[in-house]
């Protein structure tokens, strides 16, 4: 009988033991295990910080969709952005908006190296907004990467294409 005791006690803190180092495994990996998911890592989230909002449509506008679809090009490319800054409103502040309302957006863009862009006011449908936006923002993008390839430093650059 005693010795079943000491048997049970000494399963018992076995038992404590293994889940304790269990646990101690598990949150090391969780801490340790930096994940990059496109150049960004899984606990920095530096890409949803340099995505800004202002204007009449803030960040709350936007679907999860729609921000994971802008996030996902910033990760892609977040060496080269410092800042986004997206100012769009709705042609008509009172109206309710709708997929069918216009929007009138513009970008805002500095890059890691100082550069900055802008783009002049744009009219869109509220459910071509996030692609116009990208295409945009690919557009000027290009036009800068063009600009630095050929050895140019400018400053800034409004792009009216």
């Amino acid at each position: 009988m005693l010795d079943s005791k000491r048997r049970k006690k000494s399963a018992e803190w076995t038992r404590n033991i293994l889940l304790v180092l269990a646990a101690a495994v598990i949150i090391a990996v969780f801490f340790n295990l930096d994940l990059m998911r496109k150049g960004e890592s899984v606990f920095s989230n530096s890409a949803a910080k340099k995505l800004k909002f202002s204007g009449g449509l803030n960040r709350k506008a936007y679907t999860n969709s729609e921000i994971d679809r802008m996030l996902g090009y910033l990760r892609a490319r977040n060496d080269l952005f410092q800042e986004v800054r997206i100012e769009a409103s709705p042609q008509d502040g009172y109206k309710a908006i709708t997929p069918d309302s216009d929007i009138i957006f513009e970008l805002y863009v500095t890059m890691t190296d100082g550069f900055t862009f802008s783009t002049p006011a744009r009219r869109v449908d509220r459910r071509d907004l996030v692609a116009s936006l990208l295409n945009k923002l690919d557009k000027d993008l290009r036009a800068y990467q063009k600009l630095k390839k050929e050895g140019r430093n400018p400053s800034s650059m409004i792009n009216l294409m």
